[in-house]
């Protein structure tokens, strides 16, 4: 194991300090614990189209055009 030092204001060690007495273990366990139940997130592959997640139906219209654009074009027939 490895010793690491942390800086955390006031508040946030209380509540560290609370919640790792209220699930008997000290802070490293708790962090430990804290560190794997965080979810590992992917990079979004089309970071773009998020900018549409309200609006679905607009996406389908471009990649509908897209894909009439692309098959029109002759390097693709």
């Amino acid at each position: 194991m490895e010793n690491i030092e942390l800086q955390l204001d006031e508040k946030i060690l209380e509540k560290a300090r609370a919640l790792a007495k209220s699930r008997h273990c000290d802070l490293s366990e708790l962090i430990a614990y804290a560190i794997e139940q965080l979810p590992v997130r992917e990079p979004a592959k089309y970071p773009l189209l998020r900018l549409f997640a309200d609006d679905p139906d607009s996406v389908d219209e471009m990649l509908e055009e897209v894909m009439k654009d692309r098959a029109a074009h002759p390097l693709n027939r």
